[in-house]
């Protein structure tokens, strides 16, 4: 683990949710949320959370749903990418066969 947050989401904002959002699964329903870490605090609060915005929301830079915000409270300098733990096995590159590329 390297990136531990405390957060908050505001129930009041729960209930203002777009229903085009929910997505609705097999045995329930799910919300995609973006979770940002800024360089900068505000108040002792570096983390906020949005709801996701597809291709064309950003691109047209809609304006986002904030649900709350949180702070990082413990960090050992080293978030990685999340990845499909299959993806890694079989992807799984070593410095001789990077050894040939152009930079």
């Amino acid at each position: 683990m390297s990136t531990l947050i405390n957060a908050s989401i505001k129930t009041s904002e729960l209930k203002k949710i777009d229903k085009n959002k929910i997505i609705k699964g097999e045995k329930d329903s799910y919300i995609p949320i973006t979770i940002s870490v800024n360089d900068e605090s505000r108040y002792g609060k570096n983390v906020s959370i949005t709801i996701a915005q597809d291709q064309d929301e950003r691109s047209n830079k809609a304006e986002k749903h904030y649900l709350g915000n949180g702070s990082v409270i413990w960090t050992d300098g080293k978030v990685l990418k999340g990845q499909n733990q299959s993806t890694n096995k079989s992807s799984s590159v070593s410095n001789d066969d990077m050894d040939d590329l152009p930079f």
